[in-house]
């Protein structure tokens, strides 16, 4: 049975030059066609871009008609965004780090790290050119700063910056509370200069390498605090709008193995059988509970909130995987789109005890 994707689309509004120019892209046949009308979008999306109609562009990014036109639509505005023909330009960029901490009471953690040990770590890793005007701030933001910046603004930094550490974002880290299990989100952005005829400063994407492990190391020394179990865990440096998408994944799918070892744990050390059921749901959300057969009374639920990003078909197979991993036998997909409260008005979990109900309503 295959998880539904519960989002819904507006309908396509003709009226926005955007969305009809993406329409046009996208229903074209014609291959020689495509990339004239790629063009196109990409023309109407630096025109906002240089005159900074942040409202003009946001509107086009939530009328888009389907998940294949957003990706349509996202790729366009990255592709303006980061690219350049001119001889020199900045690259703003982000590493997403997430930290796992526990501690049995609650405590805040420093917030920042030494950013120029970090740079030489990339630098010694072949991640950041040895010769590369490159900047990496130490502080460790919080998701919402990057997402207040918008793409008009990271394009000004590409085509305005003279050097690295001319960056005018200046920002101390966002606190880092532990109170007992957390799954934390922080980000440590920096910028690249970036010359047309030299080998790239820096290394975006990819999985990450021997630099890791010193990276989190670095970050666990540097937050370190008495009675804190911490596990840090860096992704891979990324431009400044994709690493915000990478970061969000990361962080769901961490705390989704935080939670998956916590809960199984607890049910098999009652001598019980975990069921696992993963349901779409009418607010745009994958709810994921674990139960057993033997107990009605207690589950635990785990909630996926969709972004245009997500792929509900990479979520089914992540959460299958994992489960598999676990050795869980009874992993139970949900085909329709399950409401959001239940009969009391409360949020409603699919469970082993209310699955019939759930999958009777299939129609």
């Amino acid at each position: 049975m295959t998880l539904p994707d519960p989002r819904l689309y507006p309908r396509v509004n003709p009226q926005n030059p955007v969305i009809r120019q993406l329409m046009s892209l996208l229903t074209e046949r014609e291959a020689s066609q495509v990339a004239s009308k790629r063009q196109g979008l990409r023309q109407l999306i630096a025109e906002l871009l240089a005159a900074r109609d942040h409202y003009g562009l946001n509107g086009a990014i939530t009328q888009v008609p389907s998940q294949e036109a957003w990706f349509e639509l996202w790729q366009c505005i990255r592709d303006e965004v980061e690219q350049s023909t001119a001889p020199r330009y900045a690259i703003p960029f982000a590493i997403p780090v997430v930290l796992v901490a526990g501690l049995k009471g609650e405590t805040t953690l420093p917030s920042e790290i030494d950013g120029d040990k970090a740079l030489a770590i990339l630098r010694e890793h072949g991640v950041v050119a040895a010769d590369a005007d490159v900047w990496l701030s130490g502080a460790l933001l919080d998701a919402s700063l990057l997402a207040a910046i918008n793409p008009a603004q990271v394009a000004e930094w590409k085509t305005n910056l003279s050097s690295a550490r001319d960056f005018p974002l200046d920002s101390a880290g966002a606190p880092i509370v532990v109170k007992d299990e957390i799954v934390a989100l922080r980000y440590l952005v920096g910028v690249a200069m970036q010359s047309q005829d030299a080998a790239p400063a820096i290394k975006l994407g990819g999985s990450v390498g021997a630099w890791g492990m010193p990276f989190a190391q670095l970050i666990g020394d540097a937050l370190k605090a008495d009675g804190v179990t911490l596990f840090p865990i860096p992704r891979t440096p990324l431009s400044w709008l994709a690493a915000q998408d990478a970061g969000r994944v990361t962080q769901l799918e961490t705390r989704l193995q935080v939670m998956t070892s916590n809960a199984l744990r607890s049910i098999r050390s009652k001598g019980r059988t975990p069921v696992v059921t993963v349901a779409a749901h009418e607010n745009a959300e994958i709810r994921i509970t674990f139960s057993s057969q033997e107990d009605p009374e207690r589950w635990e639920g785990y909630v996926w909130p969709l972004a245009a990003n997500d792929q509900v078909a990479y979520i089914e197979q992540y959460v299958t995987e994992l489960m598999r991993e676990c050795r869980v036998e009874q992993v139970k997909i949900i085909g329709n789109v399950q409401p959001v409260l239940d009969t009391d008005g409360l949020p409603l979990f699919i469970t082993a005890h209310n699955l019939g109900s759930a999958i009777a309503s299939i129609q």
